[in-house]
């Protein structure tokens, strides 16, 4: 087996058990630095594993086989209220469709809130959470910090970082507490994915981020590279062909030039954008303290663009088709 390095903000993740080809063009020790693990995991989906056939969603849902599907996705919500209004308000006024929710921090009641008073239309799914990454600005779990001991630091927190040497048993009953902690509140999730990509760290964790899929009937975010024996087992039967979002070197040339080009080279079939919206404020220059990078600033720019009418204008030239979780989660669970 080879064992190739990946670089991943300051840390080698070193993928267990599974075969990994040289990505170079992408990543490099070089700009090691440049990639955050705060979603290094969209990364990890586009190396892993071996194409996964499946139904064509595009006819599922009703259009050509053809057609290009795209979920324009906000990711932490709950994080901080300047995340949530201005999440909301690309969803409501933008091209955002679609946003996921992480059940252990601070403003979580205030989207839980959101969800009730719009229960036909929210498209909220799960971010589910086993780090807390800021410097000053820290959450720990939902369940209590005496059944979770590998999961926390000296303080209670979650780690600052992944972390792959974990006690599996204690990440399951920490995915379920957050998961009926969302029921309790009535937030009725979409789908779940993986805040940081800490759960698809190594098999044994990805395998428990698919089972929580499967056991609450709810699509997992996935691409067509996760590994198809995982797929199979764990009845995955919705898969991506491209989970994308801006890094550091691209955001660094240029937002607007990133997305516009991203949206008119999107492929045939289900894809979607993972973007973070929030207003540079004090609040969110306190959190992201010196973290530049998906930060304040970086916020505000995916609010500006996806809020804009040039993106609403490039989606209909372009002929995207927007759908949601929500969606997918009726034709796939819910209808015979």
């Amino acid at each position: 087996m080879r064992r190739d390095l990946y670089f991943f903000d300051f840390e080698v993740l070193r993928v267990k058990n599974q075969t990994m080809p040289k990505i170079d063009t992408i990543f490099s020790a070089s700009n090691e630095k440049n990639f955050n693990k705060f979603l290094f995991f969209l990364c990890f989906f586009s190396v892993l594993g071996i194409a996964f056939a499946q139904e064509n969603i595009a006819t599922k849902l009703g259009y050509e086989a053809d057609a290009r599907l795209l979920i324009i996705h906000a990711d932490d919500l709950g994080v901080a209220h300047s995340e949530n209004r201005a999440s909301i308000k690309a969803i409501e006024e933008g091209s955002v469709n679609s946003a996921s929710v992480m059940m252990p921090t601070p403003w979580v009641l205030e989207v839980a809130n959101y969800a009730k008073e719009n229960p036909e239309t929210h498209d909220f799914g799960l971010h589910l959470v086993l780090s807390s990454e800021w410097k000053n600005y820290k959450w720990g779990p939902v369940s209590s910090t005496e059944r979770v001991q590998s999961l926390i630091d000296k303080h209670g927190y979650f780690h600052g970082d992944c972390k792959s040497e974990i006690d599996i048993r204690e990440v399951e009953h920490e995915l379920r507490a957050q998961i009926h902690r969302a029921y309790s509140m009535g937030l009725i999730p979409t789908h779940l994915d993986t805040h940081m990509g800490c759960l698809i760290q190594t098999q044994e964790l990805m395998e428990v981020y698919l089972k929580m899929g499967r056991e609450y009937k709810l699509p997992v975010l996935a691409s067509k590279m996760f590994p198809s024996e995982l797929l199979e087992k764990y009845d995955v039967r919705i898969v991506l062909e491209d989970i994308l979002t801006i890094m550091p070197e691209q955001y660094n040339k240029g937002t607007v030039e990133y997305y516009t080009e991203t949206i008119k080279n999107l492929k045939p079939g289900l894809s979607t954008i993972l973007i973070h919206t929030a207003y540079d404020d004090e609040e969110l220059k306190g959190m992201t303290i010196d973290h530049p990078e998906w930060g304040n600033t970086w916020r505000q720019k995916d609010y500006d663009f996806f809020t804009s009418e040039s993106c609403r204008e490039l989606l209909q030239k372009e002929n995207i088709q927007l759908v949601t979780w929500r969606q997918l989660k009726e034709a796939y669970f819910t209808k015979p």
